[in-house]
């Protein structure tokens, strides 16, 4: 079987090559595939994967003559998703020293949906130094105090966000980082 891995929303175009195989049905995963095409000497099909849960999936081939089952010949894979992350800047009055916004904020959105993502962690950091990690709310907003670091955020001129990838039950989404200045008005 050639094609031996989709998206989980199905609609790929697998080949399977055999002996007899005119007037086979084609299952993956144990849902039917759909637009089954046997060449004229019955030695090719062709079959669209239908949706299926991530993970490997059992392809069975049924013919007049029997069927056969290839387990886990088929491997159903999440969708990837890329990601943006954005953080605001540090407003500081240098002197007298003053922080404007007590919170470093980084936001991280889903670029397919555009839609923010809750609850994954993202890393602020000011060039070694970690900062603080802190998970995204329902709005895809991730808060760190800044008032304990402001000396770190000036030494290194602002601070970076990072976020790890993560996986999630709809797709996998990609790793982002983003850079932040530090701003005096």
């Amino acid at each position: 079987m050639r094609r031996r891995y989709g998206l989980i929303t199905g609609g790929t175009p697998v080949t399977i090559t055999g002996t007899n195989l005119t007037g086979a049905t084609v299952t993956i995963g144990g849902n039917p595939a759909t637009g089954v095409m046997v060449n004229a000497t019955g030695t090719q099909l062709t079959a669209i994967t239908p949706p299926g849960a991530a993970g490997p999936a059992d392809v069975t081939v049924t013919t007049p003559g029997g069927s056969a089952t290839l387990v886990g010949g088929f491997t159903y894979v999440l969708p990837v998703h890329a990601t943006s992350l954005t953080a605001t800047p540090a407003l500081t009055k240098l002197f007298p020293p003053h922080v404007y916004f007590p919170f470093l904020t980084a936001t991280l959105t889903d670029q397919v949906t555009g839609l923010p993502v809750p609850n994954q962690p993202i890393l602020f950091k000011a060039g070694s130094n970690v900062l603080g990690i802190a998970n995204t709310d329902a709005q895809g907003v991730a808060r760190v105090n800044e008032t304990l670091t402001l000396t770190l955020i000036l030494i290194n001129h602002g601070y970076e966000v990072s976020f790890a990838g993560a996986v999630t039950p709809t797709a996998t989404l990609s790793p982002s980082s983003a850079g932040a200045p530090v701003i005096e008005p």
